[in-house]
């Protein structure tokens, strides 16, 4: 069958996740080591594609678990506008992304930060990669590599692995509670996910995903998979700012997904509203029952979760849709058109 090799990369997430969550505990030590020995006024999370967008989900846990400033750029940024991304008289730390870690864009940025002192943690799924041994700290994922070109499981193993960096810098063990509660929340939510979204759109011309804080990145890394799989147009918005100028897009033939919040839900739940006037599909996910929104599809997780932790479990939901959209389009999801595992210049 087209794409079962992706099928079951998605179906292998929460064993993935475990397997993060326990090789992390095993480094915890030198993730403390490394802020004590080198403490940073800020940290920068930095990658390519899917890990520049993880980045970003990462980046914003970060800053609000630990209360240390945290950013996401494109790894190419500190290439070629590295005064733009770190400031004169900081003390910056890199948290760079790499599946393969071969990334040439991410390796160069790691030399580029090397050379001016900056320590450098990286997130791969390759332990002896060029990237793990060039930085200051490798953190690996030992399950999450592909052998599809598009990162599933890998995206979201990486994701546990830079939120697990926020819950150790930020000594919140609540947090990490909810981290060790994905893996097994994780295989509920796959069997909703799967069956739920091979219906959705299936003749739709446009897709948009939508997410703010936290799931902002997901958001984004949402429409890359469904670029990259099933070639559909599609794009990615903070919630609130989609109505500056995006809603014009918004008519039948239109699917909104929104990656629901519960400090954006009121907002957001007037904004489904607006879409669905327009003649938009509109699906919410979020966790809250008694939040669910006027949507023709709404699945409630009723997880308990934080925002942050949360949006790790609204993968399988957009990997899903972007997988069967492919398929019914008698693409192949294991490969996808122009498309190679890494990206080397």
């Amino acid at each position: 069958m087209r794409g079962s090799r992706t099928l079951r990369e998605i179906s292998e997430q929460p064993a993935a996740w475990l397997a993060a969550l326990t090789r992390f505990e095993k480094d915890a030590a030198r993730v403390d080591r490394l802020f004590e020995e080198k403490p940073p006024d800020e940290v920068v999370f930095a990658g390519c594609g899917s890990s520049y967008y993880l980045s970003m989900t990462a980046a914003s846990a970060f800053q609000q678990i630990t209360g240390l400033r945290a950013k996401a750029v494109p790894a190419s940024e500190i290439l070629q506008f590295p005064e733009s991304v770190f400031a004169q008289d900081a003390s910056p730390m890199l948290v760079a992304a790499s599946r393969s870690g071969t990334t040439t864009e991410t390796l160069r940025a790691v030399k580029v930060v090397a050379r001016q002192g900056i320590p450098t943690i990286c997130l791969t799924c390759a332990g002896q990669s060029p990237l793990a041994r060039s930085a200051d700290l490798a953190l690996c994922s030992p399950a999450g590599g592909e052998r599809s070109v598009v990162m599933t499981k890998s995206f979201s193993s990486l994701l546990v692995l830079g939120l697990l960096l926020a819950a150790q810098r930020g000594d919140d063990a609540e947090f990490r509670r909810e981290l060790r509660r994905l893996p097994a929340l994780g295989r509920r939510v796959l069997k909703i996910a799967l069956p739920l979204m091979r219906e959705i759109g299936t003749t739709a011309s446009r897709f948009v995903f939508l997410g703010a804080g936290p799931a902002h990145g997901i958001a984004w890394e949402a429409m890359l998979k469904m670029t990259e799989m099933a070639q559909r147009t599609a794009m990615a918005y903070h919630p609130l700012e989609f109505r500056h100028g995006p809603i014009a897009v918004a008519a039948p033939g239109t699917v909104a997904v929104i990656f629901g919040t519960n400090a954006g839900a009121t907002l957001e739940a007037t904004l489904v509203r607006d879409l669905r006037e327009h003649g938009a599909t509109v699906v919410v996910l979020r966790d809250d029952q008694s939040r669910e929104a006027d949507a023709e599809v709404s699945v409630s997780l009723g997880v308990g979760l934080s925002d942050a932790a949360r949006s790790v479990l609204y993968l399988p939901f957009a990997q899903a849709l972007a997988y069967w959209r492919a398929v019914g389009a008698e693409l192949d999801p294991d490969r996808p058109r122009h498309l190679t595992s890494v990206v080397r210049l």
